[in-house]
């Protein structure tokens, strides 16, 4: 008798662990459900994954800029696949000069543009980005791989 009450409750102990809860309504995109929340990766979120951080980024930028020395201006085109900057440059380094840079999703709101030389000219470009409300602020350093004088410029950009 004594084995047949222990045998119920190990039994009970053992057959009463809860199921995993659902994701309700389901996850998008194959993300993982865990205890009821949905596990987004980048460059998805929300709470079924349902946006894709990109689209913040979409679209025509235009703004100001402020830079150390010189001038230059921006003209930010983001497409779903790719972010990518178009930079106009008059400064100390090349004048009216065009060119595109890639940029990387590294968190919802925040882009990265890794080291990039500028098309048939020796700047170098790098930087980082974060979307803010409805503006958008992007910071980059231009150098010379000829010269160690480093150019700062801050955009502070709205959608246009």
């Amino acid at each position: 008798m004594r084995w047949g009450v222990w045998g119920l409750l190990l039994f009970g102990l053992i057959g009463c662990e809860r199921p995993p809860r659902p994701c309700n309504p389901p996850c998008r995109y194959n993300m993982p459900c865990v205890e009821g929340v949905c596990q987004c990766s980048l460059p998805y979120e929300g709470p079924t994954c349902e946006t894709d951080a990109r689209d913040k980024f979409i679209g025509r930028w235009q703004g100001r800029q402020v830079c150390e020395t010189g001038r230059s201006g921006l003209d930010f085109v983001s497409w779903k696949d790719t972010l990518s900057t178009f930079l106009y440059l008059a400064g100390p380094f090349v004048a009216d000069y065009q060119d595109t840079l890639q940029l990387r999703l590294v968190e919802s709101y925040r882009v990265l543009c890794t080291p990039q030389t500028l098309r048939d000219t020796a700047v170098l470009v790098e930087g980082s980005g974060e979307q803010r409300w409805d503006s958008l602020i992007l910071h980059f350093y231009l150098r010379s791989t000829q010269s160690p004088v480093r150019l700062s410029c801050t955009y502070f950009l709205k959608r246009r």
